[in-house]
């Protein structure tokens, strides 16, 4: 049975239909997103999803677009079971509040809040083919990295040395956390600060640049052009809607040229819808 059955008897047929599909589940926490009038049938949603999702815990509904420098969302509880079992975290990790979880993908483990920073489990598939293409020996470079996922999942199954940025202290103190929750200590160099100061400042020569942020990625594109050598490997991620998806490849490769790198690209794709006809995009293209 999926949600919008669960909810047959609950919500009209029209309602069902509203809904959609705006539920995400990360760990033991499931997100929902109703709009308008769904909003008063937050309850019947939230008991609909955890009767379908039986490892689901918590309900957190959000009520509030993102906003603010660190551009997170607002969300009210619904739903708690207080009978959640961290039993197989060790003691020092376990969530201490309802709006914690501990989510797993690839072998890892992250702590998650996602009131205090932003993660989506959609992105396992993608974080793990960036995974996949890495080899030993690498020097990464990753943008935007909030708790830490991409440089996580890449060094628990690589030999490779990885420095990440970071601007929101609250996601870097998950970051810290999940680091040694995941037994990486000294694989990954956290710096905190904002991308477009800290990143004139880093080393150069990086054999691959991450950029995990689609909202705004693309802006630091040339700045993140002077850290990159021949043969670097970059994975820029962008919010794009349908018409834009066949001309980003030579739209990005002309930004490079009038920088002063020439580039190939490897490969876009999609890898998330975020409303109709509109997606997460990641383009991998070499210097």
């Amino acid at each position: 049975m999926n949600l919008k059955d669960a909810l047959k008897g609950r919500l009209s047929p029209e309602e069902i239909e509203s809904l959609g599909r705006s539920f995400e589940v990360i760990g033991d926490i499931g997100i929902i997103e109703p709009t308008g009038s769904l909003c008063r049938k937050k309850h019947e949603i939230a008991q609909a999803l955890v009767s379908v999702q039986k490892h689901v815990k918590v309900v957190l509904m959000k009520t509030a677009d993102v906003s603010g420098t660190y551009r997170l969302p607002q969300y009210e509880v619904i739903y708690e079971d207080k009978n959640r079992d961290f039993s197989w975290v060790p003691k020092a990790f376990r969530p201490k509040s309802a709006k914690e979880t501990i989510h797993r993908e690839h072998g890892c483990r992250f702590k998650i809040d996602p009131t205090k920073a932003y993660f989506s489990g959609k992105m396992a598939t993608e974080r793990g083919r960036i995974s996949d293409m890495v080899r030993d020996g690498e020097k990464i470079l990753c943008l935007f990295a909030g708790i830490g996922p991409f440089p996580i999942v890449v060094a628990k199954s690589k030999n490779v040395n990885i420095t990440a940025i970071e601007i929101n202290p609250d996601a870097i103190a998950l970051f810290r956390e999940n680091i040694t929750l995941n037994k990486l200590t000294g694989k990954i160099n956290i710096i905190e600060g904002d991308v477009g100061k800290i990143l004139p400042q880093t080393s150069k020569n990086f054999d691959r640049i991450m950029m995990p942020a689609p909202k705004n990625a693309a802006d630091y594109l040339e700045e993140t052009l002077k850290k990159a050598k021949k043969g670097t490997i970059i994975h820029l991620y962008t919010f794009l809607g349908e018409e834009e998806l066949q001309s980003i490849g030579k739209n990005i490769a002309e930004r490079c040229k009038k920088a002063g790198k020439e580039v190939k690209i490897l490969h876009t794709r999609k890898c998330g819808n975020i409303g109709p006809y509109h997606y997460r995009v990641v383009i991998d293209f070499r210097v």
